[in-house]
């Protein structure tokens, strides 16, 4: 409840600071694919789970622009899992879920013209919702860190904005007894923005 309500906070300043400074925003949308995997699994003795690594990101953004070169940056970006458990002699189980995360950054772009490097750094809040059977769902909201780095394409009235990204989550999402199938805490992605 906390980290929700710092969260909400945080956007709320964001959002504030920069419709202070009326300053002009673009919208797009970001897809990507992992560079890591969702789960971590380890071999039991009966008890054998297996994860699936959905290799697609997708969602809106916004970005908000600053005076000296900076922005912020808020997206709603969805994931989905699934993984399944087979324990001898029960019938396969399968689990999956889908998630929202939501991350805020502030970008700093260094060099002005039609191709721009840049730098980002904030944080992301994540929740999970539509869950069927996954009773190693532990936290079904997370927060955690984000810094990345990419460049910005300006291709007449298009952008395209290529970027690797890292996610350090404060929690484990999924952890199973014993430690056999754990959502992994450092996430790493490459996403592209799309905005006119």
């Amino acid at each position: 409840m906390l980290r929700s309500k710092l969260f909400f906070h945080l956007v709320l300043l964001c959002i504030l600071t920069v419709a202070a400074s009326a300053q002009p925003f673009t919208a797009g949308l970001k897809v990507g694919v992992p560079l890591t995997d969702a789960f971590t699994v380890k071999p039991g003795d009966n008890i054998d789970y297996a994860a699936q690594t959905h290799r697609y990101t997708v969602g809106p953004f916004v970005e908000l622009k600053v005076p000296a070169g900076f922005s912020v940056e808020i997206d709603a970006l969805y994931h989905s899992y699934a993984y399944s458990l087979a324990e001898s002699p029960l019938p396969l189980q399968s689990s999956s879920a889908s998630s929202w995360e939501f991350p805020v950054v502030a970008k700093y772009r260094f060099l002005p013209g039609p191709v721009r490097p840049y730098v980002e750094g904030g944080l992301a809040f994540s929740h999970i919702f539509d869950v069927a059977h996954a009773p190693e769902l532990v936290n079904s909201s997370n927060l955690g860190v984000v810094v990345g780095a990419g460049v910005e394409l300006h291709l007449a009235v298009l952008k395209i904005s290529p970027e690797v990204r890292y996610n350090g989550w404060t929690l484990h999402t999924f952890d199973s007894p014993g430690g056999l199938l754990q959502s992994n805490r450092n996430q790493a992605a490459i996403l592209v923005g799309i905005s006119f």
